[in-house]
């Protein structure tokens, strides 16, 4: 008969061999994992599909050329047949002056247009005979002041008549003695002019007059300028 003792003992034995773990199996993996089946994504039905609208170009615009690029000129094609360049171009005509004649026997007052030019004839002194009016062609001095202001003008050739002459002083061997003068022209306004005749020497005229030397005679006219 086994002694309480030793029942104890084995009863402990039991005990314990159920508290300690048995001795780890070793337990082995599968070399390569099964792929798991992914559910492939469901399509979704496209209910409906927005084309863009075209939107309709009004209008284009051209690129504004940079600061430094040149701007293009507009050329402009000659519509008339082109004339050499070495063709002389006429030059326009100037309207001749007006003509005066200053004589006292033809009028005091003269009227003129304004600002136009003027060609004066003044003098208008009569010698009878080719060699006295020679003579008087180198004596007798004409003075014409217009607003008091000298205007020289040139002795012209002697002559049977004189220029616009208003009267007819047709004489046999009677020869004329004027100067003339062109002047840019008159302001608008009155003018008063003078025409003083001189002499150098004494000399007849031809017809039984015989002149002294210094001042021999006066005419004072006025231009009216229009």
């Amino acid at each position: 008969m086994k002694s309480p003792s030793f029942l104890l003992f084995v009863i402990l034995c039991i005990l314990l061999s159920s508290c300690i773990p048995a001795t780890p199996q070793s337990i082995s993996l599968p070399t390569s994992i099964p792929p798991t089946s992914v559910p492939s994504p469901t399509s979704l039905p496209i209910t409906s599909t927005h084309s863009p609208t075209s939107i309709p170009i009004t209008s284009t615009l051209s690129p504004s050329p940079s600061p430094t690029e040149p701007r293009p000129t507009a050329t402009r094609t000659p519509t008339g047949t082109p004339i050499p360049s070495d063709t002389p171009i006429p030059p326009t005509p100037t309207p001749p002056p007006q003509p005066l004649l200053l004589r006292r026997p033809c009028g005091r007052d003269y009227v003129v247009r304004a600002d136009k030019p003027l060609q004066i004839f003044y003098g208008g002194w009569g010698v009878r005979g080719k060699e006295l009016a020679d003579q008087w062609a180198t004596a007798l001095v004409i003075d014409l002041t217009i607003d008091g202001e000298t205007i020289a003008g040139k002795q012209q050739p002697l002559a049977d008549d004189l220029p616009y002459n208003c009267r007819s002083d047709r004489f046999e061997d009677l020869y004329w003695l004027y100067s003339m003068v062109v002047i840019p022209g008159l302001p608008a306004g009155e003018h008063h002019v003078s025409m003083v005749f001189n002499s150098l020497r004494a000399l007849p005229d031809g017809s039984g007059v015989t002149y002294g030397t210094g001042r021999l005679l006066e005419n004072t006219f006025r231009v009216i300028s229009q």
